[in-house]
């Protein structure tokens, strides 16, 4: 990045000028070309900036600055052996601001911008490019002419592709080696499309051009090798058996025959004839240099054969072998390549443990090993975990529990593996280092090892600030922090992820959670809270009304405003919820805050009119306040009824979701109470103290019974119901009033059913 922190500086030094004399700008350029030639690129960049000052720059002048800006950038990115997005913008630029000014670029300038085209992933521009640089540069005609052909390949355009190849191979000047090289594109071509003869033929015509000789009984053993490399086994496979009766099994070479015919049955999918070559190498030619070589083709055709254990103890050893022993050095590329062919056929066939084991030995032999191989036992622990996982449902208890401590340890190594991945090729593919680093934390997540996934996700920001997945990152950072009760350390996080990336989605994402944060930190955060809510549904252009967020954003400031006990602010808020989401999941529990509302904000204002009735305030109209506070109550009556309904049709499994069935049963009485529909109220509370008869909310419902038939003037239905209460009582287990959800004790409610009926009030 210095190189764009100096071309941006050049820029802004437009306005300096060095008032000394010096060298014309003829010079000075000429200077910029000798420092490209020397490969200086940073000195050049600075001289071409300095003469971007000057005020009079003739146009060629200034095409030519342009010109060698981009050919300097390109080796400047040359020299540090990075491809820089940014940098090809800029070349691509810096030509283009040449060709306005009058420029006529050359095939290396064509060239160069269809580079960076290419680098940006731009193929039809760079295709453009490349062709006219082809067109303007006949020496280099027949190099771009091979590199059109191959990105017209790797973009799958046969026809195209199939084309240029035809024109290649009509130009005099290449070579046989090249001739070959494009009659094996071509093949491949014709292969794709199941032209096999024509294939073959053009195939063959290659391999004159490159035939090697050979000597009597190892010349046919040669010539059944390059059969075998052609993928014409059954050639291969008669030149190999005249091969084996001139030999005789005495010669040494006999060893390598039989292990080359067991590879060509390997490839005919025939393991168990495979595995009988390999046997005679061992057998008969235990001490050849093809002996190891045969005990792992016999791993490999014990592998197909589905004799896993064999398999692994034929490779495990022989890994040992080449670990310990100085003469099997030379086996140690073939065994790992072994290794992980055998690896690969076990996980396909599902057999992740094993490809686990095969892949110990494999980092036994590579202590260090490439980037790809953290890679691959990622996905074979991934893998494994989610194989124990499909085999809990019939597991017993005390197998579950141990097979799911092994799914969260399997699930973590994975993790650990995409880390370690992640760190390889930190230097060499940016994107998927990424991408790796994000996949451990989401095995770490779902291994519930929040401290590991705390500890990538810190990783992932510091190493990663400018990745596009940052913001996210910091995202699922306070979200962790946020399950684990770090309430300080995740507000920090969403803060700064809304701080550093105001502009992206996970900055608006955060806002919620935050919140979530404040509420749960206590009362003196309630406003903080209820502000940054408030800001998501207000006033983020990131997050509309079909947000998953802003649905959340709604919810909790309902949630929040009930809790603080804004009753009327809390309807509004709610009721908005429920005509943007009428089906959200949380139904239930959106139904019951709007009973609850409507039912305490109606006691509020019971509580305002006997407040005004004492101070003989005139202001308020008490007709108007007595219809509201009857009307809230009739809407939450209504809405308590629909939670009743709702839970009986889909009973609830959560707690908080009982617990709101149950006090709609008990609150709907309560509002018909309120309103003075006694009768009425008495029914619901009996339905409700029967439905919970084991719960001591029962015997509140046995007392508003017993008050609304006093109420109504019927003392002994009150004395009635004051004896049910009493039996009632005695049948209610003591544990029910210890587990804190009820608030008076059993002798409380003793001594109150005593009194009431000492009390003559029936």
């Amino acid at each position: 990045m210095f190189l764009l922190s100096v071309v941006l500086f050049g820029y802004a030094a437009y306005l300096l000028w060095d008032p000394k004399p010096g060298p014309t700008i003829e010079e000075r350029l000429a200077d910029a070309r000798s420092l490209i030639k020397a490969e200086r690129p940073e000195a050049a960049v600075e001289l071409l900036n300095k003469l971007n000052t000057v005020d009079k720059l003739t146009s060629e002048q200034q095409s030519r600055i342009h010109l060698m800006f981009a050919e300097s950038l390109e080796q400047y990115q040359d020299q540090k052996r990075q491809t820089i997005p940014a940098l090809q913008y800029r070349i691509i630029e810096q030509s283009k601001l040449a060709i306005a000014r009058g420029a006529q670029m050359d095939g290396l300038g064509y060239r160069r911008v269809g580079r960076a085209y290419e680098l940006i992933g731009k193929t039809n521009e760079a295709l453009e490019n490349y062709t006219r640089a082809a067109s303007l540069d006949p020496d280099r005609a027949l190099r771009l002419s091979r590199k059109i052909i191959d990105m017209l390949l790797d973009r799958d355009d046969a026809t195209r592709a199939d084309s240029a190849l035809i024109d290649y191979l009509k130009d005099t000047k290449i070579t046989d080696a090249e001739r070959a090289w494009a009659l094996g594109q071509r093949a491949q071509i014709l292969t794709d499309q199941k032209q096999y003869s024509d294939a073959r033929a053009l195939l063959d015509q290659a391999l004159k051009l490159t035939a090697d000789q050979m000597q009597e009984g190892e010349i046919n053993y040669r010539l059944g090798y390059v059969a075998y490399k052609l993928g014409d086994l059954n050639e291969a496979d008669r030149y190999l058996r005249v091969s084996r009766d001139q030999l005789k099994i005495r010669h040494p070479l006999d060893a390598d025959v039989c292990v080359l015919l067991g590879d060509i049955y390997r490839a005919k999918d025939q393991p168990d004839v495979a595995n009988s070559f390999y046997q005679i190498v061992l057998v008969s030619h235990p001490d050849s240099k093809a002996s190891p070589i045969a005990r792992l083709g016999r791993g490999l055709a014990r592998t197909m054969l589905k004799e896993d254990d064999a398999a692994i103890v034929d490779l495990t050893d022989l890994a040992k072998e080449v670990d310990q022993r100085s003469s099997r050095q030379r086996y140690r590329v073939e065994t790992i390549a072994a290794l992980q062919k055998a690896g690969n056929l076990m996980s396909l066939r599902g057999n992740a443990q094993g490809a686990i084991e095969l892949m110990g030995y494999e980092q036994l032999l590579n202590p260090i090993p490439a980037p790809e191989f953290f890679a691959r036992l990622a996905g074979l622990y991934e893998r494994r975990a989610d194989q124990v996982e499909s085999s809990l449902a019939g597991a017993t208890p005390a197998d579950r529990i141990k097979q799911e401590t092994l799914i969260r340890e399997l699930r973590t190594k994975a993790g650990d593996a995409y880390i370690a991945h992640s760190q390889k090729i930190v230097v060499m593919d940016d994107k998927q280092q990424g991408e790796s680093l994000w996949r451990g934390t989401d095995l770490y997540d779902r291994a519930g090892n929040t401290q590991a996934s705390i500890s990538a996700l810190d990783l992932f920001v510091a190493e990663r600030p400018q990745d596009p997945l940052a913001p996210d990152a910091l995202l699922r950072l306070g979200r962790a922090y946020q399950s684990m009760g770090a309430l300080d350390k995740a507000i920090t996080i969403f803060q700064k992820n809304q701080f550093s990336y105001s502009k992206s989605l996970a900055a608006s994402k955060s806002a919620v959670p935050l919140a979530q944060s404040l509420i749960a930190k206590g009362p003196e955060s309630f406003a903080r809270a209820e502000s940054v809510l408030i800001g998501v549904l207000d006033n983020n252009p990131l997050l509309d009304p079909s947000s998953e967020d802003f649905r959340n954003a709604l919810f909790e400031l309902g949630q929040l405003q009930y809790r603080t006990g804004r009753f009327e602010e809390a309807v509004v808020r709610l009721e908005e919820f429920h005509k943007r989401y009428p089906s959200d999941a949380r139904l239930g529990e959106l139904l019951f805050l709007m009973a609850d509302s409507y039912r305490k904000s109606a006691q509020q204002l019971q509580e305002k009119m006997t407040a005004a009735n004492t101070a003989k305030d005139t202001t308020i109209d008490p007709l108007e306040m007595e219809t509201a506070r009857r009307d809230r109550l009739k809407k939450a009556k209504d809405l308590y009824d629909r939670v009743v309904d709702l839970y009986q049709s889909a009973p609830p499994t959560r707690d908080l979701d009982k617990l709101y069935y149950k006090l709609s049963h008990f609150y709907r009485a309560d509002c018909l109470y309120d309103v003075g529909s006694y009768e009425a109220a008495i029914t619901l509370y009996d339905n409700a103290a029967f439905r919970f008869q084991d719960d001591p909310s029962s015997l509140a419902a046995y007392v508003q019974i017993v008050n609304a038939w006093c109420r109504l003037g019927k003392p002994e239905a009150a004395k009635t119901a004051n004896e049910r209460a009493k039996w009632l009582l005695k049948r209610i287990p003591p544990e029910a009033f210890a587990d804190g959800s009820f608030s008076m004790p059993k002798e409380y409610w003793e001594q109150w059913l005593k009194f009431s009926n000492d009390a003559g009030m029936w």
